[in-house]
C-alpha cells in the first residue's frame, strides 16, 4: 500500500473547515429555539411584528368594515387577551381587529362627527382569526394591571408592556376605554363588520390594544413597549393569575414607532420601563 493511498483516508484542514462551517451555519439557524417551545422569544417577537406590520398595511389600504367605497374613521388594533380566568389563553392570545364607517352607512353624517367607537354605524371586524404566542412565551402586562403579578420580583417596576392612551379625541365608552393606559376594548372576534354594542351575545372579551391611524401611523401619546417573556399563566382565583417567570434574562420587545413600524430588542436596558 503506497504512502499517499494511506493519506486519503485522513481529512485535509480544508476539509475539516467546510464541516465546522456547516456545523456553525446550521447551530445559528436555530439559536434561541429549544425542542417544543414554537420557536421562544425571537418567534414571539417576529409573529408580532408581523400582525403590527398586517395591520399598518391595511391602514394604507384604506381597509374597513365597507365591502364598496370610502372608509371612514379606521382604527388598526392588535388585541391582547386580558382574561386571568381564561388560564390557556390570557396574555397569550391576539388578534387584529379593523373598526370603522362605511360610507354606504353614514346616512348623511359628516365623518367627523362619529366618535363613539362603541354603536353603529362604527364597526369592527377581524381580518383573520386569533393567533397565539409560541408556547411558554407570554404578554407582559402593564403595571396598572394588578390582576396578573408574577413570581419574578423584580420585574415589577422595570420590564412592564408600556401603552399610553389614545391620541386623539374619541369617545370613550363602557366597552372601549380609550383614555386609560394601556386603552381597552370588549370584543368578540368576528369576521363579519358588526358593532360593539350588538357582541353581547358572542362572548366578548376584555383584551387590551395597541392602534394604528389611518395614516398608518401609531395612535399613542408617548412610548409603545409591547414586553414577553418565558414563563406560564396560572389562574389563582377569579379574576387573578400568576406569571411564572424562571429566570430575569427570559424577556424580549417590540417597540412601536410613531410612523407604525416596529423594532425588536433583547438589550435589558431598552426594555426598563422604570427610567
Amino acid at each position: 500500500m503506497s504512502v499517499r493511498s494511506i493519506a486519503r483516508k485522513g481529512f485535509t484542514l480544508i476539509e475539516l473547515l467546510v464541516v465546522i462551517s456547516i456545523i456553525l451555519l446550521i447551530s445559528s439557524l436555530f439559536l434561541g429555539l429549544t425542542a417544543g417551545d414554537g420557536g421562544g422569544l425571537p418567534a414571539g417577537q417576529r409573529i408580532l411584528a408581523s400582525s403590527i406590520r398586517t395591520a399598518r398595511a391595511m391602514a394604507l389600504m384604506n381597509r374597513g368594515p365597507g365591502t364598496g367605497g370610502v372608509n371612514y374613521g379606521g382604527r388598526y388594533r392588535l388585541l391582547i387577551l386580558n382574561d386571568p380566568d381564561d388560564e390557556v389563553n390570557h396574555l397569550r392570545q391576539f388578534v387584529i381587529a379593523v373598526g370603522g364607517v362605511s360610507s354606504t352607512g353614514l346616512a348623511g353624517a359628516d365623518p367627523a362627527s362619529i366618535t363613539n367607537t362603541s354603536a353603529t354605524p362604527y364597526l369592527w371586524f377581524s381580518p383573520e382569526p386569533p393567533q397565539m404566542l409560541p408556547n411558554g412565551i407570554v404578554f407582559v402586562p402593564p403595571k396598572g394591571d394588578t390582576a396578573t403579578t408574577m413570581t419574578l420580583a423584580v420585574t415589577a417596576d422595570t420590564r412592564r408592556t408600556v401603552i399610553g392612551k389614545l391620541a386623539d379625541n374619541v369617545s370613550s365608552t363602557s366597552t372601549d376605554s380609550t383614555a386609560t393606559s394601556p386603552p381597552w376594548m370588549t370584543y368578540a372576534p368576528v369576521n363579519q363588520p358588526t358593532a360593539l354594542s350588538a357582541m353581547a351575545d358572542l362572548n366578548p372579551k376584555k383584551w387590551f390594544y395597541v392602534e394604528l391611524q389611518d395614516t398608518g401611523a401609531s395612535n399613542h401619546l408617548g412610548r409603545v413597549l409591547l414586553v414577553i417573556a418565558k414563563g406560564v399563566v396560572r389562574n389563582t382565583g377569579s379574576g387573578t393569575a400568576v406569571i411564572d417567570i424562571p429566570s430575569d434574562n427570559q424577556f424580549a420587545a417590540l417597540s412601536l414607532r410613531p410612523n407604525g413600524d416596529v423594532t425588536m430588542t433583547l438589550d435589558a436596558d431598552e426594555m426598563n420601563t422604570a427610567k
